[in-house]
């Protein structure tokens, strides 16, 4: 931050709730660009010959998209093979053109880019605005000097997403929004204001506001700024106007104070909204809305995590960027049905593994009340693949880190900063003293937030680098939690990444240790790339992990499409949720895929448990049935008859198991507590299929092009029990006022297109993405397979 803060105290009455607006000189132009894959020599220049390409919308995967040589995405060949799960980069072109109108003269035009991958070079009118290699990062231009005025401009992109450079599943292109933001030669600097919560109390909360104005009209201005807080029902507390004279750019420092404020945190996200104009001669020249919460975040070792006064502990999911049938590509939507879906299955906080998400993920983790671990790099200047961004850390660690924090400091989702994931040097001194420097920057541009790091390593070769750091993510360390502790009892500690197979062990301490705040599975959602580590991946030799075609990493406790696996219910009852107090599986008597091993399964590895009792040709043979229970007693039931009960509890880790000899009809497992009943789990056997099930989890959205329905379809029988061993090919025929976007299965090993309008069903169901239009109306989508009744939804796209 520049020197001459200057300060000044306005106290804003009353309770405020805001809905988050769009600034008016941010104008989104992810519509109508051109694509091209492949080298295209010239393309950057204004008079190239684009006539030719193909026309799409932003945000775009083009690895997600069909081979040329077949109906489907992967090669058996790619070169990053299992890591990215058989799917392809190179390099291709995007070209976009524009008009600026002549209320526009005079303006500041920036572009700014969420996120590309990677590797990005652009161009304006053909001159090089400069390159960005990082592919999670958002960075920006200033296009001002290049423009033409009243004519067509042209902004052109070459993305190289060449070699084997990531550990999953990248995507490629420009997968996040782009905008241009427009603005007067006296405006707020292009990341906005700086907010924080410093005092909180119920009666007042003090709000502090740093804020950068820039001048660049060439000469010093008498500049006013205006700073209020506003609420959605027009209330808002008394504006600040303060004048000041700058000449090139000057920052200054508010203190607001909000009278009986409304606090944010996962069960109450209420958001507050920042307006603040900025005035010139008596006219206002920018507006700028922010959304922020107010909220106080403590943490210590005797006392733990706590919000707003409040003891929490993190119920954690480590979480990659990808939206399966749809790639990387970040649709508002997609992201946020992914954070609807975590915390409805009793998640409230999300580690970004392993680099910052997109702004929609972070606006929907503010909206819905998700905690966010923001995290950086998963390498340093040491590589993991030979082109990865070990080539760019030294020179770029310092900007890129800049780009993170300083988009993301406003959201009060986001309670801690990661520095990185299992970065080979962290056992070193060089890498110890980098780390101090990383730590050091990320300080100076926000101290309101601890810095953290996903270590996989512990002992004594760990204190070096974890006294510097205010919280401690442990990878898969668990046999050095309590000798770590024992050795620095004043160490905050957390499970940044835990494998599912040992779920109730690195549950437990969290459970009873105030030291130990939190728990984050890998993974909270199936991804791709790293293909088949929660199958068969072998716990020696990663070069025979993921054959072909393998493409999910099949780890998540929620499949690609969004379904909870047997694990997912398994933390119910560990976090005493009350949502699933009794869950019951049978663990399948053939493995459910191939290329399974026992002898080779590694600890990502879920047991092979499925939620059916339809085994036909295994009459009268004993099936194992795993019943989860947060009661003091578990009784089974086969057709009504008693198999007997058992306990649930901590010592027995709140699970029971039954040989059951399989006969068709109903499995029943009844929780109890002090001999009442307090939920029951029914599994009932499937006949012949009959009719095809079809939910849509929204029947209304927008038509601006980018919003999404996402439709769920189930093979069912003619009781309505879904037919897990189903395979039918479904077929999707979509008119009106939408377009498909994707389809998906779930399958980690299927080979279809995600974009055609058809799906074999995979354990009895599959997934379509419908994306609206421009234009308002109906979309209509009519669903068939060979031999069931056809079902149709329709679906409404409002402006």
């Amino acid at each position: 931050m520049r020197q001459g803060c200057r300060s000044w105290i306005v106290t804003c009455l009353g309770m405020l709730w805001i809905a988050q607006l769009c600034p008016a000189e941010c104008v989104e132009i992810n519509r109508d660009w051109l694509f091209f894959k492949g080298s295209a020599a010239t393309a950057e220049q204004i008079d190239f010959d684009d006539s030719q390409w193909r026309r799409l919308d932003i945000p775009h995967d083009w690895s997600i998209e069909d081979l040329s040589e077949n109906p489907g995405p992967l090669d058996a060949n790619a070169v990053s093979s299992y890591r990215t799960g058989y799917f392809v980069g190179g390099t291709a072109w995007y070209r976009k053109h524009f008009r600026l109108g002549p209320e526009h003269q005079g303006k500041r035009v920036h572009v700014h880019f969420d996120g590309v991958y990677m590797n990005a070079d652009v161009w304006i009118n053909g001159h090089h605005c400069g390159n960005h290699p990082y592919g999670y990062t958002a960075f920006w231009y200033d296009l001002t000097p290049h423009l033409r005025d009243g004519q067509d401009n042209v902004l052109a992109v070459e993305v190289k997403n060449e070699g084997a450079n990531s550990r999953w599943y990248s995507g490629s292109g420009i997968y996040r929004s782009v905008h241009l933001k427009i603005m007067n030669p006296i405006h707020i600097d292009h990341w906005g204001p700086y907010i924080t919560t410093p005092q909180v109390t119920e009666d007042a909360a003090q709000v502090r506001v740093v804020t950068e104005v820039v001048n660049e009209s060439g000469q010093a201005s008498d500049i006013t700024l205006r700073t209020q807080v506003k609420g959605l029902d027009g209330t808002c507390g008394r504006a600040l106007n303060e004048s000041f004279k700058v000449k090139g750019a000057e920052c200054f420092t508010q203190i607001l104070t909000v009278a009986a404020p409304s606090l944010w945190s996962p069960d109450t996200p209420v958001l507050y909204q920042l307006e603040q104009e900025v005035v010139v001669d008596g006219e206002v020249v920018e507006q700028r809305q922010t959304p922020f919460g107010i909220r106080e975040v403590t943490c210590d070792a005797d006392k733990g995590f706590r919000l707003n006064g409040r003891p929490m502990v993190l119920q954690g999911l480590c979480m990659h960027h990808d939206n399966y049938m749809l790639g990387s590509a970040a649709y508002p939507r997609a992201e946020e049905r992914r954070v609807e879906i975590a915390k409805a299955a009793g998640y409230n906080a999300i580690r970004c593994a392993h680099n910052p998400p997109s702004a929609s993920f972070l606006e929907a983790c503010d909206r819905h009340g998700m905690l966010v671990i923001d995290e950086a790099f998963d390498q340093w200047v040491v590589k993991k693949n030979k082109e990865d961004y070990h080539l760019y850390f030294k020179d770029w660690w310092q900007r890129d880190m800049e780009s993170m924090v300083l988009r993301d400091r406003n959201h009060p989702s986001v309670v801690m900063w990661s520095i990185g994931n299992e970065i080979p040097e962290q056992r070193h001194e060089k890498g110890v003293e980098l780390a101090r420097k990383i730590i050091a920057h990320v300080k100076s541009l926000d101290d309101s937030r601890w810095v953290t790091i996903g270590a996989n390593m512990a002992g004594e070769i760990g204190d070096r680098l974890f006294e510097h750091l205010d919280i401690v993510g442990y990878n898969y360390q668990r046999a050095d939690y309590v000798s770590d502790h024992n050795r620095v009892p004043d160490r905050i500690m957390y499970a940044s990444e835990s494998a599912v197979k040992e779920t109730f062990d690195y549950w437990d301490p969290v459970d009873r240790e105030s030291h130990f705040i939190g728990n984050f599975v890998w993974a909270g959602f199936d991804y791709l790339g790293e293909a088949s580590i929660g199958w068969a991946g072998p716990a020696q030799d990663w070069k025979t992990m993921g054959p072909y075609p393998w493409h999910l990493a099949y780890c998540g406790e929620m499949d690609a499409c969004g379904f909870r696996r047997p694990a997912s219910y398994y933390r119910d009852v560990l976090w005493k949720t009350g949502t699933h107090p009794v869950s019951a599986f049978v663990k399948s008597p053939v493995p459910s895929l191939p290329d399974y091993d026992p002898n080779r399964i590694h600890f990502w590895a879920h047991d092979d448990l499925q939620q059916s009792w339809t085994w036909p040709g295994y009459e009268s043979q004993e099936l194992e049935v795993v019943v989860y229970g947060v009661g003091d007693q578990v009784e089974l039931f086969l057709n009504e008859q008693s198999l007997g009960r058992k306990p649930t509890s901590r010592e027995t880790r709140y699970s029971a198991t039954w040989n059951v000899p399989y006969t068709a009809g109903e499995l029943k497992a009844v929780g109890t507590q002090n001999d009442q009943v307090i939920g029951q789990w029914i599994l009932t056997t499937a006949g012949e299929p009959a009719r095809l099930c079809v939910t849509v989890d929204r029947s209304v959205i927008q038509a601006d092009g980018q919003d999404l329905a996402y439709v769920t379809v189930e093979v069912q029988d003619a009781h309505g029990i879904r037919i897990p061993q189903a395979n039918n090919e479904i077929h999707f025929d979509i008119q009106g006022a939408g377009v498909l976007a994707g389809v998906g299965n779930g399958n980690p090993r299927g080979t279809e297109s995600f974009q055609r309008s058809r799906r074999t069903a995979f354990q009895g169901r599959c997934v379509a993405v419908l994306k609206s239009k421009y234009q308002p109306g109906t979309i209509s989508l009519n669903i068939s397979s060979e031999g069931l009744p056809s079902e149709t939804v329709k679906i409404q796209c409002l402006k």
